[in-house]
């Protein structure tokens, strides 16, 4: 098992250029130094007790181990350092280029990957410039739960400078949050730790009631995260127990518990890009909910849609904040305005496997970009609410769970899947795409050679024609209204 299950881009300059490399405590390390005493001084005794002849036959020992002969040669002295050898010109160590790639440049990205192996679970912290096309695991940070979901925040009540933090949803319920910029750390910043399960007292069945309701947390794995990033010190997580949580980071506490929206897992979640107050919610009970936090338990602040498969994402269109998308395990993308309908905008049918990657572009109008279990990535145009198929590329990770756009270069995509490890793909590299999107861009785009004809030259797909019926969607706020009017009809 080599899987990659979530990913999380960090824009250019929020990361520190130095990062910070963890120490432990003094006490730690008084300890740490008086175990490494006691077993130098065992060795002394134990060298002592040698008698002389067998000292010196150990020194001689050495001293041939340290000399390397070669035939005709003779000895080659050893140095520990190339800039202690007097017969060297140039005294470099390869030292220079480690201790480059340890600093960020301002015009570096940072890349979080969610890695499950075998039994270990990490997050690893990828460096990526867009300019120069390097990649590579700056550092890494082990876990001991099974990480599932991130969302990146830089909020922090009790530090005033930038910071940099990830937040992570695991397997085991817990929410742990982690400061990247800090190397070698060994526990999170802060947990939210999984609600405490409490048997029930025959006795006083009250009681346990009120300490349930008290605790705070998921019951089951962590589905999603999302920040808040109009009220930041608010982020929400998603779970298998069917709620959504509220949590609040200038008290580290939960602030909200919504249970009632769902009645099966809820996989994603995703804020309003300019109304602070609204969470949408994707569902396996086949629903999208739009809720109003303000008063979230309330069924009259919640607008519901139904559809006919499992969904696996939800995402806001920015360019029409009225219209959002939701992708299903049926392998369909539908575009609902939330505002009249219970018919789709548009919708089509985009893979053949459960679409688990949907990222519509914030800076790119139309530009969107699936991804799923069938392994494919593709490029859609869908601009004025026309769907148009433009491209579509395999990578060898097997099924695709996680896909994201760069916030700083809108056309590069990190991908990530059941094997292989991350991938980052430059759509405009395609020569369709280019054609295409290059207008819309906001950025002058840089010419590039095209992509290799291997990896462009999948058949183009042919887009559903759309059903003659509706979908079954469905709006729960429509039908009571529809049944008001009947009762006054009566």
């Amino acid at each position: 098992m080599d899987i990659i299950s979530s990913l999380a881009w960090i824009k250019r300059g929020a990361a520190k250029g130095t990062p910070i490399k963890f120490m432990p405590e003094p006490e730690e390390l008084e300890s740490m130094i008086d175990k490494s005493g006691d077993q130098d001084e065992e060795e002394t005794t134990n060298e002592g007790e040698m008698d002389v002849e067998k000292r010196q036959e150990k020194d001689d020992q050495e001293d041939d181990e340290n000399d390397i002969f070669i035939p005709g040669v003779g000895p080659i002295a050893m140095h520990a350092s190339n800039r202690d050898d007097p017969l060297l010109e140039i005294k470099d160590d390869g030292e220079d280029s480690d201790a480059e790639d340890y600093f960020i440049r301002p015009d570096d990205n940072l890349i979080v990957a969610a890695h499950v192996e075998d039994d270990t679970s990490s997050l690893e912290v990828y460096i990526y410039n867009d300019k120069e096309g390097y990649l590579y695991v700056h550092h890494d940070i082990l876990m001991l739960h099974m990480p599932l979901c991130l969302t990146w925040l830089d909020y922090d009540t009790n530090n005033s400078n930038t910071v940099n933090y990830v937040a992570v949803g695991s397997m085991e319920g817990a929410i742990e949050i982690f400061d990247v910029d800090l190397v070698d750390q060994m526990e999170p910043m802060h947990t939210f730790a999984k609600k405490s399960q409490k048997k029930k007292s025959k006795s006083s069945k009250n009681s346990s009631k009120k300490a349930n309701k008290s605790s705070e947390g998921h019951d089951a794995a962590v589905l999603d995260l999302t920040w808040n990033k109009l009220v930041r010190q608010i982020f929400a997580s998603s779970s298998a127990d069917a709620t959504i949580a509220l949590w609040d980071l200038s008290q580290m506490k939960m602030a909200l518990h919504l249970e009632k929206l769902h009645k099966k897992q809820i996989q994603s979640i995703c804020w309003h890009p300019s109304e602070a107050q609204n969470l949408l919610s994707g569902s396996s009970d086949r629903t999208v909910c739009l809720v109003d936090c303000r008063d979230g338990n309330n069924k009259s602040s919640q607008h519901r849609w139904t559809f006919d498969s499992d969904i696996e994402r939800v995402t806001w269109n920015t360019f029409d904040t009225n219209q959002f998308l939701t992708s299903t395990e049926n392998g369909y993308v539908y575009a609902m305005d939330i505002r009249q309908t219970t018919i789709p905008v548009y919708n089509f049918s985009a893979h053949t496997g459960a679409v688990t990657g949907l990222c519509l572009n914030s800076s790119i109008p139309g530009l969107l970009v699936t991804s799923s279990f069938d392994e494919c990535v593709k490029v859609w145009d869908v601009e004025n609410n026309t769907v148009t198929f433009i491209a579509e590329r395999q990578f060898p990770t097997g099924r695709i769970n996680a896909c994201l756009v760069n916030p700083d270069f809108p056309f590069t995509y990190a991908f990530g899947g059941q094997s292989q490890g991350l991938q980052i793909w430059d759509c405009s590299e395609n020569s369709d795409v280019r054609t295409r999107f290059g207008t819309r861009a906001k950025f002058e785009m840089v010419e590039v050679a095209d992509e290799p004809a291997a990896a462009a030259a999948a058949s183009k797909p042919v887009v559903s024609s759309f059903p003659t019926t509706a979908p079954t969607v469905t709006s729960a706020v429509l039908k009571a209204q529809r049944k008001k009017s009947s009762k006054k009809n009566k």
